[in-house]
């Protein structure tokens, strides 16, 4: 499934829209790995954006771009898949925020990463136009 980004679209993944959010689930291959054998820092940064862009424009119904993001590193992701669960914090006039966390599902849902992305909205388009 197309998520709109060319780089990370040909990466093994998978959407999942829960209750309270989204979920990205990627398949930790051996392209994404670093030096240590974990997944790379950079790959879960973007495994993050992914994940907290998609729930922020689901619910505001707005394309947005990230303009902050604080990421905390709390573990290894070795196994795989790792999972990004996003959640919407808060939707203001111009800018959401969303809540992501990241576990290693192969790990007995080991939590990787705590995140949280301010996103503005771009002004004038919507995510309905740009996905149909």
């Amino acid at each position: 499934m197309s998520i709109g980004c060319p780089f990370f679209d040909q990466l093994p993944h998978r959407r999942i829209e829960t209750a309270d959010g989204i979920t990205v689930e990627l398949d930790l291959i051996d392209a994404l790995r670093g030096p240590g054998g974990s997944m790379h820092g950079g790959a879960i940064a973007t495994l993050i954006d992914v994940a907290g862009a998609s729930v922020v424009a689901q619910r505001s119904g707005r394309l947005v771009a990230t303009s902050s993001s604080a990421v905390n590193y709390l573990s290894a992701a070795r196994v795989g898949p790792i999972r990004a669960e996003a959640v919407v914090l808060r939707v203001a006039k111009n800018h959401g925020v969303a809540d992501v966390r990241v576990y290693d599902a192969g790990k007995d849902h080991r939590l990787v990463t705590a995140a949280q992305l301010t996103l503005s909205f771009l002004p004038g388009e919507t995510f309905e136009a740009k996905t149909s």
